[in-house]
């Protein structure tokens, strides 16, 4: 098939406008880079819109603020409108409650409006199929990418790239290693409720309806994760099911994974019975939280994320516990940071092994799976991809756009430049 030309060269292209990809976007074209922004959806955010996990975390560790920069700016302005509201992050609680909860449709148009005022070419409704490399000096470079649009295939050029796709497609494209294990998290599906809350006397018969459908292996625990069904409105259908063993690297498990969460919730329906109606829509595809890590120059390990290790090229924080959904009912391991530690992302977790010009950012950051099960957090996500394309910024104008050898100095410069907090 023919392949066009676009004719725009770009200095940074970014594949994927998730909270990573939005971030790295804005960052590289206020930083003055000609930046193009691909994404497969009609709509930014990734897991944060389309597949409505709306919940942002965490960009405060023991009190204090610890991420900033574009993604905080992102969460003031909806907060400003009344669609963020921020939780008093002073008060001593659990940590899910430090969590963000956005309205999905205004974080969707806010994400557009900083795109379109930082000058970023928004190429939404386009996906990345192919990568075009070449070799010089033992080091892979990536001269261009291959998109799919309405128009059939297009190529687009550009000095420095950077991965937020989630699942390292651009990466493992490129010829990059990387670590995608047979064992995964599950994913999980998003549904709504046309209601905020039940009587108490139908909630006791939905609850019972669910029980007998439990018992019967018409509907499975993790399904719903044995919860009431006022839990399940109260969350409206967020974060609370399990869909396992599906690898979203693989398109046919991808796809297989789409289907059981549909029928998982269609399992809910019908053991509601005539309350099945309630559940009023659902997220497009089940959202899974680990598929391939990159491996970059580093590697951070869960003993490095845990003690809050200190990198040389320490380039952002990030806060979690360790997080490691496991399969069905049999919960989620964590481990919880000490009081005062906050972990630390090294630029060398961000810069691709054995190529030059590409960084990633988000959830295929270099790093095992128990780090990763924490640092993939959306505002932590948004740090790496506010960092990724700063750095790619100073290698655009400084280093003749090669990712290693930059001044690291100067990419923490531009970083505080625009608001974000540098380790």
């Amino acid at each position: 098939m023919k392949i066009k030309d676009s004719g725009k060269k770009y200095d940074i292209i970014v594949c994927g406008c998730g909270s990573a990809g939005f971030c790295a976007a804005v960052q590289a074209a206020r930083a003055g880079m000609k930046t193009a922004v691909l994404e497969r959806h009609g709509m930014p955010g990734g897991i944060m819109t389309v597949y409505g996990n709306n919940d942002v975390a965490q960009f405060y560790a023991h009190h204090k603020q610890v991420i900033a920069g574009i993604g905080w700016e992102f969460i003031l302005r909806l907060n400003e409108k009344g669609f963020a509201p921020i939780p008093d992050m002073s008060v001593d609680a659990p940590h899910p409650y430090y969590g963000i909860h956005v309205n999905i449709p205004a974080a969707a148009h806010m994400m557009d409006v900083m795109l379109a005022e930082a000058g970023v070419d928004i190429l939404y409704n386009r996906s990345a199929v192919e990568v075009e490399v070449s070799e010089a000096n033992g080091m892979k470079h990536v001269d261009d990418v291959i998109i799919s649009t309405k128009d059939g295939l297009a190529r687009l050029s550009a000095k420095m790239f950077i991965d937020a796709s989630g699942d390292g497609d651009l990466s493992a494209w490129a010829g990059a290693r990387y670590e995608c294990g047979d064992t995964l998290q599950p994913g999980t599906i998003r549904y709504y409720f046309k209601i905020e809350g039940l009587d108490e006397d139908t909630a006791r018969e939905i609850d019972a309806a669910m029980t007998r459908a439990a018992g019967e292996n018409r509907l499975l625990k993790s399904d719903y994760m044995g919860a009431g069904i006022n839990r399940l409105i109260g969350c409206d259908g967020n974060n609370i099911n399990h869909i396992s063993n599906f690898n979203g690297a693989d398109s046919d498990s991808k796809t297989a994974a789409d289907i059981e969460g549909r029928a998982a919730v269609n399992r809910i329906m019908e053991s509601m019975g005539r309350h099945g109606n309630l559940i009023s829509n659902i997220a497009p595809e089940t959202a899974l939280r680990e598929t391939r890590r990159i491996i970059c120059d580093h590697y951070i390990t869960c003993e490095e994320y845990v003690s809050a290790h200190y990198y040389p090229d320490s380039i952002c924080n990030s806060f979690y516990p360790i997080d490691l959904h496991r399969e069905g009912m049999q919960g989620i391991y964590q481990i919880f940071l000490k009081d005062g530690q906050v972990p630390m992302i090294p630029l060398s977790a961000l810069t691709v092994a054995d190529i030059d010009n590409l960084y990633v950012a988000g959830r295929c950051a270099s790093g095992d799976r128990l780090a990763n099960s924490a640092y993939r957090v959306k505002a932590s996500c948004m740090a790496m991809g506010q960092a990724a394309a700063a750095a790619a910024a100073v290698a655009v104008k400084q280093n003749n756009g090669i990712s290693r050898g930059c001044d690291l100095d100067a990419i923490k410069s531009l970083l505080r430049e625009h608001g974000a907090i540098v380790p």
